[in-house]
C-alpha cells in the first residue's frame, strides 16, 4: 500500500512538472510571435499612425505624401526617390502615382494606415517607373480599382492607329494572300494596335482630353515638348521627330480655389498651370507635386517663381520630388509663409 501511494505521488509530480514545462514553452513561443505588450518608442509611433484617421472628416481635401526622398516621415516609412500622393476628396480616396518600388510603396501606405483596398481611383501622371511601379502592389490587392492613364502607346500600351502599308503599296497585290498582312482583307492605312498594355487585366481608362472624373475632380492631359520618343526613320532622318511624353495632372475644386496636383511636370509646371486655366481651373489655391526644376539655374527659377505668384496668381505651393533643392529655396523665398514643406509623410488639409 505504501509502495502504491509513493507510485501515485510520483506520477502526480511528473504530470505537474509536465504541465509547468508546457506552460513555459507556450509562454516562450508567444513571446517570440506576439507583439511586445510594452511597445518601444518606434512601436508606439507606428501604432499612433495606424490608429489615427489619416484624413479629417470635416475637411474639403486632405493630401499626404506617400513616396519621396526628403521630409520627416513617421516610423515605418522609407525615403526613396519617386513620388506618390494619396488624396481624400468628395468621399473618395484617390491615389496619384505610386513611386519607384512596389515594396517601399506598400510599406509606406501601411505606415500611414492606408490599405490598397481603400483606394477608389488611381491616377498615373506618366509612364516613368519612379511614378508607376507601386501600381503592381495596388492591383494585386485591389484589382478592380479604376486606373486612369495618359494616352501613351510607347510607355503604357494605349491603343494606337498607324499605317503599315509601306512604300510602293500596290506591290501587295502581287503577293499571295498568305504573304500579305491579314490576308489582304484589312485597310493597312488605318491599322489599329490594341495592346494588353502595361497593366494587363486592370480596369484602365486612357485620358486624352480634360475629363471630369468626379464632381470637382478634373484630369488634365498635357504633352511634353522636352521629353518623349524620337523618330529618325524616313522621312525624319535629317530632322528627328519628337513624339512628346503624355502626362496627366489632377485639379480638385474647393471653396477657395483649385488644388492642382502634378507628377513630374515634364510638360513644364508653367504649361500645366496654363492648361488648368484653359480648362477653367485657373484659380489655383495650391500647386503641389514634382515641378521638375532640377536642370534649371537660379535666373530661370527666380523668374518662374515670380510668374507663378504674380502672373498666374498661384496662392500657395508645396513642391516635392524632382523640384530640386535650389528651386525649393527660391520658391520658399518667393512665397514665404505660403510655401508648404511637403516631404514624405507630410499632410496638408484644406
Amino acid at each position: 500500500m505504501k509502495v502504491r501511494t509513493k507510485y501515485l505521488t510520483a506520477c502526480v509530480g511528473l504530470v505537474a512538472a509536465g504541465a509547468v514545462f508546457l506552460a513555459c514553452s507556450k509562454a516562450e513561443n508567444r513571446s517570440r510571435t506576439e507583439p511586445n505588450p510594452k511597445p518601444t518608442t518606434r512601436d508606439k509611433a507606428t501604432t499612433a499612425v495606424t490608429k489615427t484617421p489619416w484624413a479629417s472628416a470635416n475637411k474639403e481635401l486632405t493630401i499626404v505624401n506617400a513616396y519621396d526622398a526628403f521630409g520627416e516621415p513617421g516610423a515605418g516609412m522609407v525615403k526613396d526617390f519617386g513620388f506618390s500622393a494619396v488624396i481624400r476628396y468628395g468621399g473618395k480616396t484617390i491615389l496619384f502615382d505610386s513611386g519607384t518600388r512596389a515594396d517601399i510603396f506598400e510599406g509606406n501606405l501601411k505606415a500611414l494606415g492606408i490599405t490598397a483596398k481603400d483606394i477608389d481611383i488611381a491616377i498615373a501622371s506618366h509612364a516613368h517607373h519612379d511614378h508607376i511601379a507601386g501600381f503592381d502592389y495596388l492591383l494585386r490587392e485591389n484589382p478592380k480599382v479604376q486606373l486612369l492613364l495618359p494616352k501613351d502607346f510607347f510607355g503604357l500600351g494605349s491603343p494606337l492607329t498607324f499605317s503599315i502599308k509601306g512604300k510602293e503599296a500596290n506591290i501587295a497585290k502581287t503577293l499571295a494572300a498568305k504573304q500579305r498582312y491579314f490576308g489582304g482583307k484589312r485597310d493597312l492605312a488605318k491599322n489599329k494596335l490594341e495592346s494588353t498594355g502595361r497593366f494587363w487585366k486592370a480596369n484602365v481608362r486612357y485620358i486624352e482630353s480634360p475629363t471630369q472624373i468626379l464632381p470637382g475632380l478634373t484630369i488634365l492631359p498635357t504633352t511634353s515638348k522636352l521629353m518623349g520618343t524620337f523618330v529618325r526613320y524616313p522621312p525624319f532622318g535629317k530632322k528627328p521627330k519628337l513624339i512628346g511624353l503624355p502626362e496627366l495632372s489632377a485639379s480638385f475644386s474647393t471653396s477657395k480655389g483649385e488644388v492642382l496636383v502634378v507628377g513630374c511636370s515634364h510638360s513644364s509646371v508653367e504649361e500645366i498651370v496654363k492648361a488648368a486655366s484653359k480648362a477653367g481651373k485657373g484659380n489655383i489655391r495650391l500647386l503641389t507635386g514634382g515641378f521638375h526644376l532640377l536642370p534649371y539655374d537660379r535666373t530661370y527659377l527666380e523668374a518662374l517663381a515670380k510668374r507663378l505668384k504674380k502672373e498666374y496668381a498661384v496662392k500657395t505651393v508645396a513642391p516635392c520630388h524632382c523640384t530640386g533643392h535650389l528651386a525649393f529655396s527660391i520658391l520658399k523665398q518667393q512665397f514665404g509663409d505660403k510655401y508648404y514643406l511637403f516631404g514624405l509623410g507630410s499632410k496638408i488639409e484644406l
